[in-house]
């Protein structure tokens, strides 16, 4: 029995093999006008081109081997943030966004390839009898190119990032565009504020402006003062005094800038914020205490007794003194909070330095000498296999059907 069925397999074999023989031109026929058709096609459609470039994100600084001034641990201990997500995933992230996309496409000059049938060539506008809301905005086109146009890939072994531009027709546009997003990345990496650090910096450079206007003025108006009435100095003792207030009034700027940090980053309950407005409270006191002229005021070392006339109460003092100090004191506390903060600014800096993002161009994009696709030949042998099982398979399928018409007959 063993032997039988495996001549009746062999019998079958032989028989697939004759039917597929009898429709030999059939098959033939199918697989040929198929090739033939694709390859046909093939020439058709609308070569895309390539480009690609490299970038490797900069490694950040672990350590900075720069001296920071023990007065500035407290307001910058604020400001030193680790940089959470990955530098390349944060570059990648940019490369895919819709600004840049819109940068990129404004430069080049490839709207009017992205319109598509909506452009008219001859008048190098869009067509005018299309209806407005079937006109895409300039955020959709950005859409449209990061989703047909744009391949950012990211090797996590390397950190190299590929920048991968593919477009129609024009073999130059796609170096052209993937340079240009380098550049534009370059651009809007210094413009936008992406690390803690440099929003930081950002935020006081800012202070630091306004505090240099309000120097400028304490400056000119003490100035003009002393120009006015011929004022030179006043008693050393009150001098000191007055030095001790600045003192103080910096101090308290400093603490309410370091409090308007935390408050940006954390809840009200946080220990450090309960702290702040603790040392802020006591600095309010104490300089209260000094402008009402108290007695025996413990305040970084002195003891402020009236009786030795360090500080004077204002109600004692005559107009033109009094001027004098509210000039003199300004001044000076101005000038205490503008040291302060350039020292805050300059550690800033170092740490940004630390933060920044920045890459390195490994290789730029260059005109590409063929076509990416469509590639004729993948083209031509799937064809030509795809229709040869097809052939196969209809000719089998129409034996079949031949062979069961003749057994009813």
């Amino acid at each position: 029995m063993e032997g039988k069925n495996i001549y009746d397999e062999e019998i079958d074999l032989f028989e697939l093999w004759d039917r597929i023989w009898r429709r030999r031109k059939l098959i033939l026929a199918i697989t040929l006008s198929v090739t033939v058709v694709s390859g046909i096609i093939s020439f058709f459609i609308t070569p895309v081109y390539k480009a690609s470039a490299k970038i490797v994100p900069l490694a950040s600084q672990k350590q900075s081997f720069i001296p920071i001034p023990s007065d500035m641990l407290g307001l910058m201990g604020l400001f030193g943030t680790e940089f959470g997500a990955g530098r390349g995933a944060t570059i990648k992230a940019v490369l895919q966004s819709r600004e840049l996309a819109k940068r990129v496409i404004e430069n080049t000059g490839i709207k009017k390839y992205l319109y598509g049938k909506l452009w008219d060539e001859k008048s190098g506008s869009l067509k005018k009898d299309i209806p407005l809301h079937k006109i895409p905005s300039d955020d959709e086109l950005a859409e449209k190119f990061l989703k047909e146009n744009l391949v950012v890939n990211e090797d996590k072994k390397t950190g190299i990032i590929e920048i991968s531009v593919l477009f129609p027709k024009e073999p130059t546009l796609p170096a052209v565009i993937a340079n240009n997003y380098i550049q534009e990345l370059n651009n809007i990496l210094n413009e936008k504020a992406y690390t803690a650090a440099k929003r930081n910096r950002i935020f006081l450079e800012e202070r630091v402006k306004q505090t240099e206007l309000k120097l400028s003025q304490a400056e000119q108006d003490f100035k003009n003062f002393q120009q006015k009435y011929n004022v030179v100095a006043i008693d050393k003792q009150m001098e000191e005094g007055l030095k001790i207030y600045a003192e103080l009034v910096a101090k308290l700027s400093e603490k309410e800038m370091q409090l308007e940090v935390m408050r940006r980053i954390t809840s009200p309950d946080n220990p450090d914020v309960v702290t702040l407005n603790y040392e802020i409270n006591e600095l309010k006191k104490k300089i209260r205490e000094l402008e009402e002229g108290q007695r025996a005021i413990q305040v970084k070392g002195y003891i402020l007794d009236r009786s030795k006339k360090l500080i004077i109460p204002l109600e004692n003092v005559p107009e033109l003194a009094m001027e004098y100090i509210r000039r003199r004191r300004e001044l000076e506390i101005q000038n205490e909070i503008y040291k302060v903060l350039l020292k805050s600014l300059e550690q800033a800096r170092i740490e940004e330095e630390k933060e920044t993002l920045s890459f390195e161009v490994i290789d730029y994009a260059y005109t590409p000498r063929f076509k990416y696709k469509p590639k004729r030949k993948l083209i031509v042998m799937v064809s030509f296999v795809s229709s040869l099982f097809v052939g196969v398979f209809l000719a089998l399928l129409l034996d079949s059907i031949r062979e069961r018409r003749d057994r009813k007959v």
